[in-house]
């Protein structure tokens, strides 16, 4: 029984928002009462798995592990954020320069960690498979991307340059949305997995 009635939950629910897409306007006042519960659920799981990562570090730091200093910088920025949230609001602009100020540092140094193994990819590719038509189109467009990224080929004014320059930069955009149609069409067939009972991820 305890494995069948999350199984009956997740078919109906599954089944009901599918028709609900179908038959909006009859549907809609209880599309939107699911919705909101899905919703009050999956804000209850989030703050039960912050909960769990805020004890897993405070045990680290009382337990002295090694490099429990990570943890204490973790669960002090987490309870300074969360407090600075409550008290300020998450709208006020102080608070989000002031989260801003954190990001993007960690976003820039992100992007430059992403270029450095780029080109060593590119560099352990070449070692390893040697030159072929795979290898050589990746150390180049890792090439290419590279100096794109550090701004230099933008600051010349040459109308025909910065065409080819716009098309180049638009390349990433195209093979982000084929990742994005490969992950909606990966969602729907588990979705439909768990539709036939095929996928139990409420089991674990």
């Amino acid at each position: 029984m305890k494995k069948i009635l999350p199984l009956i939950v997740a078919i109906s629910s599954a089944l009901f928002v599918i028709v609900g897409i179908f038959f909006k306007e009859s549907l809609s006042g209880w599309l939107s009462v699911v919705l909101n519960w899905a919703i009050v659920l999956s804000s209850v799981a989030l703050l039960v798995v912050l909960a769990r990562l805020l004890i897993t570090h405070i045990g680290y730091i009382t337990s002295g592990r090694q490099g429990f200093i990570y943890s204490l910088v973790a669960v002090f920025a987490f309870l300074f954020t969360l407090i600075a949230g409550f008290l300020a609001g998450i709208d006020n602009p102080a608070y989000l320069k002031w989260i801003a100020g954190i990001l993007r540092p960690l976003e820039t140094a992100l992007l430059g960690l992403v270029a450095i193994v780029m080109a060593s990819m590119s560099i352990k590719f070449l070692r390893e498979r040697g030159w072929n038509a795979l290898t050589i189109s990746f150390t180049i467009s890792a090439f290419i991307f590279l100096i794109l990224g550090l701004g230099l080929v933008q600051a010349i004014d040459y109308a025909p340059l910065k065409q080819v320059i716009r098309a180049i930069e638009g390349l990433p955009m195209i093979g982000a949305r084929g990742l994005l149609i490969g992950v909606a069409l990966g969602a729907i067939l588990m979705g439909m997995r768990v539709l036939i009972g095929a996928e139990r991820p409420y089991d674990d």
